[in-house]
């Protein structure tokens, strides 16, 4: 049974990451400033119309189960994800870029934008602190 593009991305790709934040990254780093997604294999499977919904779809339920998180659990599997041997690139403070799907949504932008902009202080902090210890 061919599986469909959500369940084959959840599967083959988002399966890998254990937390939802880590998800939200890779995706966010998948979408380019015109709001399209670069992913060569859905495209190669499912054709590039039904990868880009697919893709946005599952963006979009990321973005707004995280936002529902309180920001203390999502600082929590930060930490955690960061201090895992070979950590995901994504989330380092300089790299990490939560962004929205392309829906007009604002208010979830802004929403997004002000958890990693939290993330990144935090982390700056901590990396701060480290260096005078």
């Amino acid at each position: 049974m061919l599986l469909n593009v959500v369940e084959n991305f959840k599967k083959y790709t988002l399966n890998s990451l254990p937390t939802l934040l880590e998800k939200l990254a890779y995706i966010s780093s998948l979408q380019n400033p015109e709001g399209r997604y670069r992913h060569w294999g859905l495209g190669r499977i499912f054709g590039d119309h039904r990868a880009q919904k697919g893709i946005a779809t599952l963006h979009s339920e990321l973005a707004m189960e995280l936002i529902r998180i309180p920001v203390k659990n999502i600082y929590r599997d930060y930490f955690t994800a960061r201090q895992r041997p070979g950590h995901f690139e994504l989330l380092k403070p300089e790299s990490l870029a939560l962004k929205a799907p392309f829906n007009g949504d604002e208010l979830l932008s802004a929403h997004l934008r002000l958890i990693q902009g939290s993330l990144a202080s935090v982390a700056g902090q901590e990396i701060a602190s480290h260096r005078a210890s």
